[in-house]
């Protein structure tokens, strides 16, 4: 009896170890899992689309173009402009601390501005992260405060930009209607799509569904992490618009940010003679499309952005090789900017932890 019953005891111990193993082993699948879906799919689609974009290319003329027919000199300008727009970017996000009552220095803010882009470049949208945590660590603040500054500051982004997508393509309309009246096909495909009845009861569908989600109280953590979320942007938003000083001066920086992303691409189309005719439209056409590209969480925008101003380049005349060189130098030079100031926020951030070290 007594042995049986220690049998029995070893196998149910035996069964739990068992179970035991398979959980951690379940466990550890997951996270490689997310991991590989959050990182290492986007970088295979980045460079994916972009293999898909230049094989067909004839490198021989693109790399022509590049050695005899740049401006090298403009480039570099390209190339400070971007670092300014950072700056101002910094200096935005200061005057939203402030009115949290967080006062970090001009060198922490470019620290967390410079790191949070070359963090994206290797991780998409972890940057941000990277930010807030090194904010409230580096000033002893709340996470949650500095998280909702961040979020502010990326919705006012997503304003300016949809503002400006908007102004643009407004502007173009008779360009669009004169590539459609080209291009039946497309048209009526467009014609097809705005007309069918399930779009709209699609969109219905899903705003239904949302506002039953908020509406409702729920105990799902994907949820409830939702509402905390919206509740966060609302918080740092507010940050913004309970400015008693400097709402002018937030303004001024993000004109002075979105003016320098488009001078970017505007000086770097100058510093090739074959583009000189680009009207200021037409290279407001490209930056928007760039803009879509960047939305797409690949790392740096690598693949959708070449994508979509390749695809403007050649809708307005120029050749495959030569919309390939542009989109490589402009693109290229800003991701050289980025992995230089991430070298130096590096840099920046061991030194301050070694003098902080010293008695």
């Amino acid at each position: 009896m007594l042995k049986s019953a220690y049998n029995f005891k070893k196998r149910i111990i035996f069964a739990l170890r068992k179970f035991t193993i398979k959980f951690w082993i379940l466990r550890i699948l997951k996270k490689i899992l997310s991991h590989i879906t959050k990182y290492l799919l986007p970088m295979m689609l980045g460079i994916g689309i972009f293999w898909l974009l230049y094989r067909q290319f004839d490198w021989r003329e693109i790399m022509t173009l590049l050695s005899e027919d740049m401006n090298y000199f403009l480039v570099v300008i390209s190339m400070l402009v971007g670092v300014v727009s950072h700056i101002a970017r910094a200096l935005r996000w200061q005057l939203q601390l402030r009115t949290l009552d967080i006062r970090p220095s001009f060198g922490t803010l470019c620290n967390a501005i410079f790191g949070t882009y070359a963090f994206n470049l290797v991780l998409p949208r972890f940057g941000e992260l990277w930010r807030c945590t090194y904010m409230a660590n580096h000033e002893k603040a709340s996470f949650s405060r500095v998280f909702g500054s961040m979020l502010s500051d990326r919705v006012v982004d997503g304003i300016t930009a949809i503002t400006i997508v908007g102004a643009v393509f407004l502007s173009q309309m008779g360009v669009a209607a004169t590539f459609l009246r080209q291009n039946p096909n497309m048209q009526q495909n467009i014609h097809n799509l705005l007309t069918t009845p399930w779009l709209y009861i699609a969109l219905i569908i899903v705003v239904g569904v949302l506002l039953c989600i908020f509406k409702y109280k729920s105990n799902n953590k994907l949820l409830n992490k939702m509402r905390e979320t919206l509740r966060k942007m609302a918080e740092g938003f507010n940050s913004v618009l309970s400015m008693k000083r400097g709402k002018f001066l937030f303004l001024l920086y993000t004109i002075i940010i979105w003016g320098c992303y488009f001078l970017q691409l505007y000086i770097c189309i100058f510093a090739f003679d074959w583009m000189s005719h680009v009207t200021l439209i037409q290279a407001l056409v490209l930056f928007v499309l760039g803009s879509i590209g960047m939305t797409v969480p690949v790392q740096g925008g690598i693949g959708p952005w070449h994508a979509a101003v390749i695809f403007g380049m050649m809708f307005y005349g120029f050749t495959q090789e030569q919309a390939g060189a542009f989109a490589l130098i402009a693109h290229g030079s800003q991701m050289i900017v980025t992995i230089l100031l991430g070298i130096y926020t590096t840099i920046a951030i061991l030194c301050e932890r070694q003098r902080n070290k010293q008695p």
